[in-house]
């Protein structure tokens, strides 16, 4: 933005993606006719967000707002919810994009300078498996491979799996039909790419230890959140750590961390091999801080990125600037909306991602895809209870 631009509006979108997401999106654009974007997506918050974005905007509207720390200021308090990090968030993304469009330069180099030019990843299909019996996992998993050349597929296949809440029999029963489904893609994939199961906080001690131990079994490469590792002993931890490793897995966590201080409390626990972040909830800053923490902590860096395009996009740049990062989430195959707001897509090689050679994060979304998001309308489910390949509360 020119010292002498202000901000002229902000403006909430959306994309109904399906039943289980709606992506939301923050547009900033100043009286230059320069324009940024950063992702809002937060299940269930939209109405708050929304709300908050109004207020925004009767700021921006009535005063002379150059740069987005005082709109920052605005939205901060000692207590965050969920929708309100997100909302700061993406503030702060379409800020740095805003200036990376004015000054003509790719999002990395505001962020320090892409120190390579791919970033590799893997997909998170989980949403878009509609078939959810084992060779329905396994089917999806093979036609995205196929389709994208992934490294590694992600799948979350313990719907219904709550310990504190199935009795005995109950616990057996689910933990079968997700181990089920696991064999299925592994045997399906057949070596064309790695497995990395998301367990989502589902089991207590002892069932964190059962399932790690079926799925090293599997030859299953990364195993994310077994329990909640924060309610278990450091000494807890650090066995369920030395078990992935007996089976040649990784133990990976940490998305619901939102600051450094967190990270080093979870880094001195000693129970992780991979970190992985949400930039909806960290920040850029914050989150780019927290990552390098990690790297200079021996600990493997990713991010927590089952988001629609803009962030997606945003997440390439941020993984490119860092001096060390292993693999990058993609969330993938759950719509045809990522190819209607993005329609070159992004572009990908031997399970690598490009980092933008445009400006900003690489693109601009297409307008005619998304809607207003208000305060008011159908903003879907406000719970994912219950309902299959929704996450944790699936």
């Amino acid at each position: 933005m020119s010292r002498s631009a202000t901000l002229s509006d902000v403006t909430l979108l959306r994309a109904k993606v399906s039943t289980k997401t709606t992506w939301l999106f923050l547009r900033l654009r100043d009286s230059a006719g320069g324009e940024g974007w950063g992702e809002a997506t937060s299940f269930g918050n939209e109405i708050e967000i929304a709300g908050l974005v109004a207020h925004l905007s009767n700021i921006v509207t009535t005063q002379e707002i150059r740069g987005v720390q005082s709109l920052l200021a605005a939205l901060r308090q000692s207590e965050i919810s969920a929708g309100r990090r997100a909302l700061l968030s993406s503030l702060e993304q379409a800020g740095l994009d805003l200036a990376a469009r004015r000054a003509d330069l790719p999002m990395a180099e505001m962020l320090g300078g892409a120190r390579r030019n791919a970033v590799p990843f893997y997909a998170n299909i989980n949403r878009g498996i509609a078939d959810r019996r084992p060779e329905g996992f396994a089917a999806r998993a093979r036609d995205m491979v196929k389709a994208t050349g992934a490294c590694a597929i992600k799948i979350a296949p313990f719907d219904g799996y709550r310990w504190d809440q199935l009795d005995w029999p109950e616990r057996a029963e689910v933990l079968d039909q997700g181990l089920a489904r696991v064999d299925a893609v592994q045997r399906g994939l057949d070596g064309a790419a790695d497995v990395f199961v998301d367990c989502h906080h589902r089991f207590d001690l002892q069932g964190a230890r059962t399932v790690i131990s079926e799925l090293i079994r599997m030859n299953v490469a990364w195993i994310e959140d077994p329990t909640v590792m924060t309610r278990v002993a450091p000494e807890d931890q650090r066995w369920l750590r030395a078990a992935c490793h007996a089976g040649g897995a990784r133990l990976a966590g940490g998305e619901d961390i939102v600051d450094c201080a967190g990270m080093a409390a979870l880094l001195a626990d000693g129970g992780h091999d991979v970190v992985l972040p949400d930039l909806r909830l960290t920040g850029l800053q914050e989150g780019a801080a927290m990552l390098r923490l990690a790297a200079a902590s021996g600990v493997a860096t990713s991010l927590h990125n089952p988001v629609g395009p803009v962030l997606d996009a945003i997440s390439v740049e941020m993984a490119a600037s860092l001096p060390a990062f292993l693999i990058l989430e993609r969330q993938i195959g759950e719509s045809e909306m990522t190819g209607r707001i993005r329609p070159e897509g992004a572009a990908l090689s031997a399970g690598r991602v490009a980092t933008a050679t445009a400006a900003g994060f690489g693109f601009m979304p297409e307008t005619a895809a998304v809607e207003p998001a208000g305060v008011t309308g159908n903003h879907g489910l406000v719970s994912f209870s219950g309902t299959p390949g929704a996450g944790p509360d699936a």
